[in-house]
């Protein structure tokens, strides 16, 4: 569980990290398993990144249940979602500055890392 005094340009990378896990276990085949390789660089943006996921939450979950794809995995990550929503509505915006990207960064690490822990037969 992130703590909730971590900046919300972290939370926004432990969100990031969350929704590639989800969209993983739902569908392996919609790309490349999530790696601490996954670093944003200069002038990439939380918000587009987050689109490009192309999530549809009900679609994944029932696809997940439904196929038998690790139903219980989901649950984990369905949990995961409150605690790592940015308060702050720039932690989402568009270009993150050099200390800002370094914190999204650390904050996709550290939730990566605690997801892979929870479900280590999915992303270990």
């Amino acid at each position: 569980m992130p703590d909730q005094k971590e900046s919300g340009e972290k939370l926004a990378g432990r969100l990031y990290a969350t929704l590639r896990v989800l969209k993983f276990v739902a569908n392996p085949r919609s790309g490349p398993r999530p790696t601490t390789e996954d670093l944003f660089k200069d002038k990439d943006s939380p918000r587009r990144r987050i689109q490009a996921l192309k999530l549809d939450l009900f679609e994944d979950l029932v696809t997940a249940v439904q196929k038998g794809r690790h139903a219980e995995a989901m649950a984990e990550v369905f949990r995961a979602m409150p605690s790592v929503v940015p308060l702050r509505h720039g932690a989402l915006q568009d270009n993150l500055g050099e200390r800002e990207l370094a914190e999204f960064n650390a904050g996709y690490r550290a939730q990566l890392g605690a997801l892979k822990e929870a479900l280590p037969e999915l992303l270990g």
